[in-house]
């Protein structure tokens, strides 16, 4: 496999080196968070084997290539799911920074990252019978039960509330990523930041990336840059 055309050329990239030249941009001493997909793994027959899928050959190099292109002088932390695949992704992002000189830390699972509450076999169940986005959208307004899935805004703020205590411990030029899964990418955006879901899917290693300036958050978001309030409930300061 060329390892350098698929990183330049594949489509599935594209957001990834996006990311990789945005967190380039901040501000050197901004504190810089990134939600990021695990990268590349093979499509399942049925949706019972989603959480046992791997990362693909194609996939393991090119997160460590994504690793080797961080800047070396930042303070890496990485979280990840419990699922397999997102542990990998960390474990080869890290292995890539590594082999340019950077010191990471992989600080493990994060709930937050692959749970929301929901039921048993919960999403298996939904996605049989609904397309992602037409969940996201019932989440949003209460549709289901919080019996069988936390609601939608208390899932966001506790998931602010996990990430942003963990910046605040981190030091200054850190770069905490979080390696989770579309659905949670997804939710987080529109839910933190008002921008909702639509066709253009999030691609394996793409997300979003993020930091606080005077106050605001600057967020860099598929091409785009924006300069946007914090919600009222974001703890920014406590």
């Amino acid at each position: 496999m060329d390892v350098e055309k698929v990183w330049q050329e594949a489509e599935w990239t594209s957001q990834a080196r996006g990311i990789i030249q945005a967190i380039k941009k901040f501000p050197e001493t901004t504190k810089i968070i990134v939600l990021l997909r695990h990268s590349h793994r093979d499509e399942p027959n049925e949706l019972e084997e989603m959480y046992r899928l791997r990362l693909t050959t194609q996939g393991h190099e090119i997160a460590k290539k994504f690793g080797s292109l961080l800047p070396i002088k930042r303070h890496i932390h990485l979280f990840h799911s419990i699922v397999w695949r997102c542990q990998e992704t960390a474990e080869d992002i890290a292995a890539g920074f590594s082999e340019v000189g950077g010191i990471p830390e992989i600080k493990g699972n994060l709930l937050v990252l692959h749970h929301a509450g929901a039921a048993p076999n919960f999403f298996i169940n939904i996605f049989k019978k609904e397309p992602p986005i037409q969940f996201i959208y019932r989440w949003v307004v209460g549709y289901y039960s919080p019996e069988l899935i936390m609601p939608f805004q208390e899932y966001c703020q506790k998931a602010a509330d996990h990430i942003w205590n963990e910046t605040k411990l981190a030091p200054e030029k850190s770069l905490n990523i979080y390696i989770t899964h579309d659905l949670f990418i997804l939710a987080l955006r529109f839910g933190w930041f008002s921008l909702p879901p639509d066709n253009n899917w999030i691609p394996f290693l793409g997300g979003f990336a993020f930091g606080l300036d005077e106050n605001k958050f600057k967020l860099y978001d598929n091409n785009r840059y924006y300069k946007l309030d914090p919600p009222y409930w974001w703890k920014i300061s406590s």
